[in-house]
């Protein structure tokens, strides 16, 4: 039973900040110019790519930090969860993260769904920070499960993007996008200050 709520608050927090809801409007600029076949052929790039890249900082993440640069879980959770503030921020406020993306004028599907829509929007700093943390405390199989479901969802999301953005439209696209990225700073904050309280302990 444990095990099934840690993969749900897990996959919760991942999904988050993955926040594939509210990056529609992005992704759908990115591809303004292709077809229906080419926009979908970057999106199935987008999610294994993404998926690859955070199945590899589960198994080696860990190992890397500790043994390359040694940096252990309270550390990587300072920092992430400033780094998650920071991009909250930027998001709810500046915008800059996003419109450095839209610069890209690059148009292969292949190119685009490997960056940057694999990487740096879905397998972002937050979400590599997220698995490692989750391997750290719950061990690989539940990241890889919150993983399955996260991309899972993901997936779907942009299999049906065109009917979802249809439906929804860019007023509450937009709005989930800000909820997520309140959601994404509390997440943030907590991180931090559960790793200062380790520090100061």
């Amino acid at each position: 039973m444990e095990t099934w709520i840690a993969i749900l608050k897990t996959s919760l927090t991942l999904f988050a900040i993955i926040n594939p809801m509210s990056s529609i409007p992005l992704f759908l600029q990115l591809t303004n110019n292709m077809d229906s076949a080419k926009r979908q052929k970057a999106f199935r790039t987008g999610v294994v790519v993404s998926a690859l890249i955070l199945v590899a900082f589960i198994f080696a993440g860990k190992h890397i930090l500790t043994n390359f640069f040694q940096i252990d879980v309270n550390d990587l959770a300072a920092a992430g969860g400033l780094l998650l503030l920071l991009i909250a921020i930027d998001h709810l406020v500046f915008g800059s993260l996003e419109r450095s993306v839209l610069k890209a004028d690059q148009q292969d599907p292949n190119h685009i769904g490997a960056v940057p829509i694999a990487c740096p929007i879905l397998a972002g700093p937050g979400a590599m920070m997220t698995v490692l943390l989750t391997t750290s405390r719950h061990g690989p199989m539940v990241a890889l499960a919150s993983l399955a479901i996260v991309i899972g969802a993901t997936w779907l999301i942009l299999r049906f993007i065109d009917n979802i953005y249809r439906i929804l439209g860019k007023t509450a696209c937009t709005v989930l996008s800000k909820v997520f990225c309140l959601f994404i700073a509390a997440i943030g904050m907590r991180l931090l200050m559960t790793a200062l309280k380790q520090y100061f302990a």
